[in-house]
């Protein structure tokens, strides 16, 4: 099998973490004319530039003359360091960030990685990584991501989109990356929950087993799991102490005033 060229690879979902990007690829998957790796993201740029871009081309190998569109969800491709790599490699596609309430995503991001990192609060693992709190600073991402991309490649959406009506979300990605739009996936209605069993996900992940914890997800364990989950969103222990809320509504509002800006969008509630 030969490996792919880098022009094969025409869209990247970038980010961001805790905005949808499982649900979009699990959607995105079901379309009969795009091609995804069997895993969701490989964190080559990232995190592995040092293995090659064969190696990274090697994922897309499989992608046949009915793909036309092939790419890949990585949520860490709008970190600093990934952009200039990603842009030198393939300065031809078309990227998809999707943004969430910042304070949302940063304690969502929490509760999905809390057990696996040994967290013992929100506040605790703020200050024991630091890019929990960055993450949220899209204007700045999108920033850098245009000095290396023409604003006509890059798509940018709301999780509040998303959260209104995810067929509507999914469309405009379909017709973003040239595929067929009136495709209906089955997703739609649906919500996926990449850290549903955070120890695991990562442990299963690792040793290439992502369709176990999908079998899961569908399974009655995983509709225990979903219970579970919701009863502990009432629980106060799991929310936001507001005093911390009000800290970092406080330290995005400049950042979510010029994205607001940017977009043409009112972001006024995530000021709140």
């Amino acid at each position: 099998m030969n490996e792919p060229s880098p022009d094969r690879v025409n869209f990247l979902v970038v980010g961001c973490q805790r905005c949808g990007t499982t649900w979009l690829d699990a959607a995105l998957r079901e379309h009969p004319q795009v091609f995804l790796p069997a895993t969701k993201q490989s964190y080559y740029f990232d995190r592995h530039l040092d293995k090659g871009d064969a190696w990274w081309l090697e994922r897309f190998a499989d992608s046949g003359p009915d793909h036309i569109a092939v790419g890949e969800v990585a949520t860490g491709y709008t970190l600093p360091h990934a952009i200039p790599p990603m842009a030198t490699l393939v300065p031809h596609a078309k990227l998809v960030m999707t943004m969430r309430h910042p304070v949302e995503r940063a304690f969502s991001f929490f509760q999905s990685r809390r057990a696996e990192q040994g967290w013992s609060s929100f506040e605790q693992a703020m200050e024991a990584d630091p890019e929990i709190i960055a993450r949220g600073k899209y204007i700045d991402q999108i920033e850098q991501l245009l000095t290396h991309y023409p604003r006509e490649q890059v798509l940018l959406l709301l999780y509040d989109d998303f959260a209104g009506d995810n067929a509507a979300f999914l469309r405009s990605v379909l017709t973003f990356i040239g595929v067929d739009p009136t495709f209906e996936s089955s997703q739609a209605g649906r919500r996926r929950n990449a850290a549903m069993f955070p120890r695991l996900r990562r442990a299963l992940h690792t040793v290439g087993l992502k369709p176990v914890l999908a079998a899961l997800s569908r399974s009655q364990v995983g509709d225990a799991v979903r219970r579970a989950n919701n009863r502990r969103r009432t629980d106060p222990s799991t929310s936001i102490a507001p005093e911390t809320r009000r800290r970092l509504v406080d330290e995005y509002r400049p950042f979510n005033d010029r994205l607001g800006a940017f977009l043409g969008r009112d972001l006024s509630h995530w000021n709140q």
